[in-house]
């Protein structure tokens, strides 16, 4: 390629870049202007809204005040007889619910209900049976814990009586070695009273020994030589 034609295109190249930022300014400079325009037209939507809501706020003057009052007026009458409605609907259902409880109770007083009467009275009854039985039978073990108590004491009593009894036993017989030591039993027992012999006799022996010897040495009964 010559020198000519190289520069013929090096030329071409730089046109074509120029026809190129050219066409890019172009299309740039449209852009801008549909965004202006787009920005205009939403200025102008705005606005357009803004009559619209102004025309809305002139629409409530009186008149339409006027409208709105009867509408609210007749609502309000619709709503009353609706209420009214309600109530009416609401005592008539109060009063078929009370004739049909009214109803259930007379039915309640029927065989049925007089068998299911019977048996929970059966119920009560059984129930406060065996709650008998139960004090009953805690009652009994009481009285046993209590004769079991009372026989333990006797025991107990029986038990301190014999020992006291083995005491005044044991008492006596050393009494009596005491005595048996004395040099001359016979005399001295000639110089005590009778009755301090006689208590002196009684040591040593049971309750039993003592009423016999007692019995023993009383004096007889007057007239009883008669016989």
């Amino acid at each position: 390629m010559s020198r000519a034609e190289r520069k013929e295109r090096r030329q071409a190249e730089r046109e074509a870049r120029e026809r190129q930022k050219l066409e890019e300014q172009r299309l740039r400079e449209e852009q801008k202007e549909r965004e202006a325009a787009e920005r205009q037209a939403e200025k102008d939507r705005k606005e357009a809204e803004r009559a619209e809501r102004k025309a809305e706020r002139k629409a409530n003057s009186r008149r339409q005040r006027r409208k709105d009052e009867k509408a609210r007026r007749i609502e309000a009458k619709e709503l009353k007889r609706e209420e009214e409605r309600r109530v009416r609907q609401e005592e008539k259902d109060r009063k078929e619910a009370e004739r049909a409880e009214r109803k259930a109770a007379k039915k309640a007083n029927s065989r049925r209900q007089r068998r299911k009467n019977e048996k929970a009275q059966r119920l009560v009854e059984r129930e406060a049976e065996e709650r008998r039985k139960e004090e009953e039978k805690e009652r009994e073990l009481a009285e046993r814990a209590a004769e079991k108590e009372r026989k333990e004491a006797d025991r107990a009593a029986e038990k301190e009586c014999k020992e006291a009894e083995r005491a005044d036993r044991r008492a006596a017989r050393s009494l009596r070695r005491r005595r048996a030591s004395v040099s001359e039993p016979a005399k001295s027992s000639e110089r005590l009273d009778p009755d301090v012999v006689a208590r002196i006799r009684h040591y040593g022996m049971t309750p039993e020994e003592r009423r016999a010897d007692e019995a023993a040495h009383e004096p007889p009964a007057p007239g009883s030589d008669d016989h």
